[in-house]
């Protein structure tokens, strides 16, 4: 039985009769969560009873496994730490960590290759929607907040530091009071013991017009010469359409762009 400990999740892997094992789950409560650790405390050699196993049955009873870090599956819905306007014709640079999935694979044939038996969130997010009733997206909510500036106390083996670059190319002031950062899309790069995403740059065009979105693929400047550990999962085109900004208080598909 091998224990391990990603950020507040706990796994278990133990190999039986050709087979592989996983279990796994949150080990310390969701405010201790939020709190973003560091956690020091490695699981017990025993998952806690009642805790599901996953199984699988390997070609040639192998079990090597890797584990690879993933940013989530979804769109991101996050506040800044404090909210703000951006002036016209303004821009801010804003860091947001986001927690990391964790992906099981198996090696294979040829070299250079991996299943993936499975992937977890390091830490659980609520479910939620983001935009209008017909043209919206089912997103999770981030329990964490986007800051104005970035120190190395922040880093934590299961967040990655996601750089923004937010433009305000309306006629009118643009208030950052909630956005949506567009996690599929973005690249995972390691660099000095931290993990970091490419650059995200938003240009707010109005309303109607709502935000251009370009993911550079490759790593910030805060990160120059980091290697990349993970593609995105949603391959895109460098540059996109898509609604980022929002009021806390306004209805879907209202004051947003």
């Amino acid at each position: 039985m091998t224990p391990l400990r990603v950020g507040p999740r706990a796994l278990w892997f133990q190999a039986r009769d050709g087979e592989i094992w996983i279990a796994h789950e949150d080990a310390v409560s969701p405010e201790e969560a939020r709190s973003g650790g560091p956690w020091t405390e490695s699981p017990g050699p025993e998952p806690p009873e009642g805790v599901e196993w996953f199984r699988w049955a390997t070609p040639g009873g192998e079990i090597d496994l890797f584990l690879r870090p993933a940013f989530p599956d979804r769109t991101l819905v996050l506040e800044p730490e404090h909210s703000f306007r951006l002036l016209t014709r303004a821009e801010a640079r804003v860091y947001v960590r986001v927690p990391l999935w964790i992906q099981v694979e198996l090696p294979m044939a040829p070299p250079g290759s991996a299943l993936l038996l499975e992937e977890m969130p390091s830490l659980a997010m609520s479910d939620t929607w983001w935009g209008g009733f017909m043209d919206g997206e089912l997103a999770y909510w981030l329990p964490t907040t986007a800051r104005r500036e970035m120190v190395q106390a922040l880093h934590h083996p299961h967040l990655a530091v996601c750089p923004l670059l937010l433009s305000n190319r309306s006629g009118s002031d643009l208030a950052v009071e909630k956005l949506a950062l567009r996690a599929p899309h973005l690249s995972l790069f390691s660099y000095n013991g931290g993990l970091w995403a490419d650059e995200a740059r938003v240009t707010y065009q109005g309303l109607d017009e709502g935000s251009q979105i370009e993911v550079t693929g490759r790593a910030p400047v805060e990160a120059e010469g980091a290697v990349r550990v993970t593609p995105p999962r949603t391959p895109s085109q460098r540059s996109f359409r898509a609604r980022t900004f929002d009021r806390i208080r306004g209805l879907p598909g209202v004051m947003g762009g």
